[in-house]
């Protein structure tokens, strides 16, 4: 659910004020910059990304109107300016977003516990996330980390609402035959941890 503060800063933002401006890009830049951690470990291009993204909403401020949700716009708009970055570095091939990785394992900058409980689950959910296409992996994130409903994954993931329920429901099912209930418990453990 979006919040009424971050709808209103962007609404002053839009009007011109620089200081809702400056609001969001301090409310969204770590989100923007952990989130695009999942499609390259890249620092300096996503930093640059971010960079771009920001700048030409300062541009054309005057033509934007209130997204339904900021941030599910924010993360289309980072998503987009990441994936062609990494196509202008020729990394990828725009012919299918099969090949771009979404990396949900932990990054590094994410903290480090020094529990040598925590570090055996963590090593079972990479190896029960391994088995997951970069697509699964992607919805995972969305609606169990970010806990997106599925209109709003859809819009980021550019889907029909069928296809993305189907994915989910492919993405679980492949964990549980896998790995059991177990496994499955075990992930959704982990992510609501995040």
């Amino acid at each position: 659910m979006q919040d009424n503060e971050t709808k209103i800063k962007w609404r002053q933002f839009i009007a011109g004020d620089n200081d809702s401006y400056s609001w969001l890009y301090n409310e969204y830049v770590q989100t923007l910059y952990q989130y695009s951690l999942r499609f390259t470990s890249n620092p300096e291009l996503i930093k640059d990304c971010i960079q771009e993204v920001f700048t030409q909403l300062y541009k054309n401020r005057e033509r934007l109107i209130v997204p339904d949700n900021i941030k599910v716009y924010l993360f289309v708009t980072i998503k987009n300016c990441v994936l062609r970055a990494l196509y202008k570095e020729s990394i990828y091939e725009r012919s299918t977003m099969e090949q771009v990785p979404f990396l949900l394992e932990p990054t590094v900058e994410d903290e480090f516990i020094n529990n040598e409980q925590y570090k055996n689950q963590q090593k079972k959910v990479k190896e029960i996330l391994s088995i997951l296409t970069p697509r699964q992996k992607e919805i995972i994130y969305y609606r169990f980390i970010q806990e997106m409903s599925m209109e709003e994954i859809c819009i980021l993931m550019d889907m029909n609402y069928q296809s993305a329920q189907n994915l989910i429901q492919r993405s679980l099912k492949k964990i549980r035959q896998n790995y059991s209930s177990t496994g499955l418990f075990l992930l959704l453990l982990y992510l609501s941890m995040k």
